[in-house]
């Protein structure tokens, strides 16, 4: 066997790292319990790429990306994502990826107006992994642990569809298995995104940093007959937000119009709705769109819902987008445990406090070529001793015993209740406590099928993730980007300009933490 690095997450982080590594000559295995690309919120995104507008703007966009994260970003990552914004952006165009061109941003057009553009970008990068030698996808597979031996990466251990545990040797591991967004109740990520990586990287021994930052999008379908999926921008002029008294929301609090709120005020937006919504729904009105507009992006992304938008009005309502929290990596992508790299969402620093729009792609470009690259020269340049590949009969399963849906409900539940856009000590203590016992609670449930095992575990990584995110958000005293407290309202540099670090006790469920200076 050649020299192998297993990249964990096929999303489009994912999937950059497997074409880098086997550039560099490694053996790549890419592996994702879902399909290749598809199952990502890579596929769901709008499309847009953020970059410098040339060299002489770098430095521009620097300041932003900082601004935006309100300083608590690592100034390393973004020089690093100015520098090679171009040759990522070379690299899309060159597997088939067709865009336009902005002042900050490169926007993949896709050739049907009603296909999702993140999808369009997904499909030219599987395509381009699918026709390389040396790269081996494999669906299906559950990862349950990352094995390591004397503090290094030796492999990953799992199960497939029909169960059967197995362990797969590597001489270099990637994470790219992106944020939790799905723990909330209310969110626009793919159903299965519930923070796997994050607890794969806590049980190998490595520290969750700013896990408190979540970043909400405000302009989400909520109807119970629609997708939760995110109303993409731009807006026409005509669209209207209303409250549960038919007020117009934009005008009652003097946001301008929603594109300048959604893009300039997003979470004061988020969080004005999330106050509107305790008195009822929030209505976006699109009935006096010109007829002629429904055939143009974005509005065709609509086309093939189930609603008449024409004739009324679809509810809305913030929900979970986008985490800035996760592992820390070295400037070759490396974590702190050597052999294992990370990209993409999972990974913190990058983004600050909140994310600068069009950088959560950009991120997955760079930061995935870069992991995937240095794996593959780690995995060729050090003399690792790996472990025999090996199998195991289908894992046993014994009785369930309790509601697994019920629980994925009410750990949802939890997440948007105590962790969600506004936060609160009280409403932190009293999360962090349903947590714990809803944590016992699961634990004591004894999966009866694959598909079980699959649901508990995710349940476990989700549970995992809200007590994270509430343990570093109880310590945080002060409201900074998407971070909002209600007895908190302010930003607080003297005390609060650093980064939080949570490190995870696995014998006793605990989070232990501390706060480390911005780099």
């Amino acid at each position: 066997m050649g020299k192998r690095v297993v990249v964990i997450g096929a999303g489009l982080a994912g999937m950059i790292a497997a074409c880098m590594a086997q550039r560099e000559g490694a053996e790549v295995l890419l592996v994702d319990r879902g399909s290749i690309g598809l199952g990502s919120n890579s596929a769901m995104a709008n499309g847009v790429v953020g970059r410098p507008s040339g060299k002489q703007d770098e430095k521009k966009y620097i300041a932003d990306t900082i601004e935006i994260g309100r300083g608590l970003n690592r100034r390393s990552m973004i020089e690093i994502a100015a520098a090679e914004a171009e040759n990522a952006i070379s690299f899309l165009r060159s597997v088939g990826v067709n865009g336009t061109e902005g002042t900050n941003m490169y926007s993949v057009k896709s050739p049907d107006p009603e296909i999702i553009p993140g999808v369009t970008l997904v499909k030219k990068v599987r395509e381009a992994v699918g026709a390389l030698e040396n790269v081996r996808c494999i669906t299906g597979f559950y990862v349950t642990e990352i094995v390591t031996d004397r503090d290094h990466t030796r492999g990953i251990r799992g199960f497939d569809k029909t169960g059967k545990e197995t362990e797969i040797p590597a001489d270099a591991v990637v994470i790219a298995t992106g944020g939790a967004g799905a723990v909330y109740l209310k969110n626009d990520n793919q159903k299965d995104i519930v923070g796997q990586g994050y607890r794969l990287a806590a049980q190998a021994g490595l520290a969750l940093w700013d896990m408190e930052f979540v970043q909400y999008f405000p302009l989400v379908f909520a109807d119970p007959h629609l997708p939760s999926m995110l109303v993409f921008p731009p807006y026409h002029k005509a669209i209207k937000l209303t409250n549960n008294s038919g007020e117009d929301i934009v005008a009652k609090y003097g946001l301008g119009d929603i594109n300048e709120a959604a893009v300039k005020k997003r979470d004061a937006f988020s969080a004005i709705l999330f106050g509107e919504l305790q008195s009822g729904p929030v209505w976006m009105d699109f009935r006096d769109i010109p007829s002629e507009m429904w055939k143009k992006h974005p509005l065709s992304l609509l086309a093939k819902l189930k609603h008449d938008f024409s004739a009324r009005p679809a509810a809305v309502s913030p929900a979970a987008h986008f985490f800035m929290g996760g592992v820390r990596t070295d400037e070759k992508g490396e974590t702190d445990l050597p052999g294992l790299f990370a990209c993409g969402e999972v990974v913190f620093g990058f983004h600050g406090a909140n994310r600068r729009g069009g950088n959560a792609l950009l991120e997955c470009v760079v930061f995935g070529t870069i992991a995937g690259r240095n794996a593959a020269q780690y995995a060729l340049g050090n003399d690792v001793s790996s472990m025999k590949e090996g199998g195991a009969a289908p894992t046993g399963m014994s009785a369930g015993r309790g509601d697994l849906r019920a629980l994925r409900q009410e750990i949802r539940e939890i997440a948007w209740n105590h962790a969600g856009v506004v936060r609160n000590e009280a409403g932190l203590k009293e999360g962090l406590e349903k947590i714990a016992g809803l944590r016992r609670r699961l634990g004591a449930i004894l999966p009866q099928t694959t598909k079980e095992l699959r649901l508990k575990l995710d349940l476990d990584s989700a549970a995992f993730a809200a007590q994270a995110i509430m343990t570093a958000s109880l310590a945080r005293k002060e409201s900074r980007g998407s971070f909002l407290r209600s007895d908190f309202p302010y930003e607080d540099n003297a005390n609060w300009k650093k980064n939080s670090c949570l490190r995870y006790d696995a014998e006793n469920r605990a989070f232990t933490l501390s706060f480390g200076d911005v780099e």
